[in-house]
């Protein structure tokens, strides 16, 4: 089994030529930006990275009128910040170009990957912050070292081969708490030969060298699972 990394949160880059449409001040937009970003998850682990910042397009949401957070302004184009101030009011339609693009590139590095191997793990990868942020549907909910989002088909014993990992790192961590499922490509979502899980790891668990360090060898032994 190969283990492919998707990564869609790392960047805090807007191109220059749609600037003009949002709302805040440019520096307003990078602390923003900086706050929305899942820091360092591109230097963790190689992967299939989105270059850009999920304020500008999140390739995450789904396109669709059922995507739970249409509710707060954070579809796949963003109208509201993360406290539910606008950020902008009529983003441009070209921008669905960026969305399409890497979803068919992410298809495609995927239907490549299974002509050499019978099996593929995605691993959707993210960060967020110890403390809920304002736009998040469920609060409530436990905020451990490590979230493991699955979807109603996963692979029990992927599963808890992590969970053991995880437990070996002296990592805690909750299944589905506080974010839910993860990200499969569109054209295998009901391929039995992905399996799919999501990683979210809260940011005070990197915040230091020697912590990144240690985040990094996790993630390379998923990488090897």
């Amino acid at each position: 089994m190969e283990t492919i990394f998707h990564i869609p949160h790392s960047s805090t880059y807007i191109p220059e030529e749609y600037l003009s449409e949002y709302s805040l001040s440019i520096e307003e937009l990078k602390q923003e930006a900086n706050l929305m970003c899942d820091n360092r998850t591109n230097e963790m682990i190689e992967g299939l990275i989105f270059p850009y910042s999920r304020l500008f397009c999140d390739v995450e949401r789904f396109d669709s009128d059922k995507e739970i957070m249409n509710s707060v302004g954070m579809g796949v184009l963003y109208t509201k910040t993360h406290d539910s101030k606008t950020l902008r009011e009529s983003p441009s339609k070209n921008i669905m170009n960026f969305y399409y693009q890497h979803h068919n590139k992410f298809n495609e590095f995927v239907a490549e990957k299974l002509k050499h191997n019978d099996e593929i793990l995605i691993v959707d990868l993210h960060s967020y912050s110890k403390e809920a942020l304002s736009y998040e549907l469920f609060k409530i909910k436990q905020r451990p070292e490590i979230c493991i989002g699955l979807n109603e088909r996963f692979n029990k014993l992927l599963l808890e081969k992590l969970i053991y990992k995880i437990k070996d790192f002296n990592y805690t961590y909750a299944i589905n708490e506080p974010f839910i499922g993860s990200l499969l490509p569109s054209n295998y979502i009901n391929d039995e030969r992905v399996h799919g899980i999501m990683i979210e790891i809260r940011k005070d668990v990197y915040d230091t060298s020697e912590k990144f360090e240690k985040i990094k060898d996790f993630l390379k032994w998923l990488k090897e699972l």
